[in-house]
């Protein structure tokens, strides 16, 4: 008894999960996903999902110290600080499963 193949996968849309400016692009608010490819490919897609965690903690300390000096709201500092607080939990669990993925790869025997 023979099995049918499977059929081929479609191209993945522009708003996948391999797409996108950075890591916390859906936390930050940041402008809309661009695929991998187009921006200059995987290397690129890491240093924007760096300097996207990177400016998302920005936001949240200059909250933190508008909101200590009387000048902001507590609540929206309160808001960003989890918003950066998430993003830093994601992006070292991905980092994490990376490795894990890379250290699995390069055990396989040939």
């Amino acid at each position: 008894m023979a099995v049918p193949g499977l059929p081929p996968l479609p191209p993945p849309s522009s708003a996948g999960a391999a797409g996108g400016t950075g890591i916390a692009s859906g936390l930050s608010g940041s402008s809309s996903p661009t695929p991998a490819s187009a921006s200059g490919g995987f290397s690129n897609a890491i240093s924007n999902a760096i300097d996207s965690l990177q400016q998302t903690q920005n936001q949240a300390s200059v909250a933190a110290t508008q909101a200590a000096a009387g000048q902001g709201s507590v609540s929206n500092a309160l808001i960003v600080a989890t918003e950066a607080s998430l993003a830093t939990q994601l992006t070292v669990t991905l980092t994490t499963k990376a490795v894990q993925a890379f250290t699995t790869v390069m055990n396989m025997s040939l």
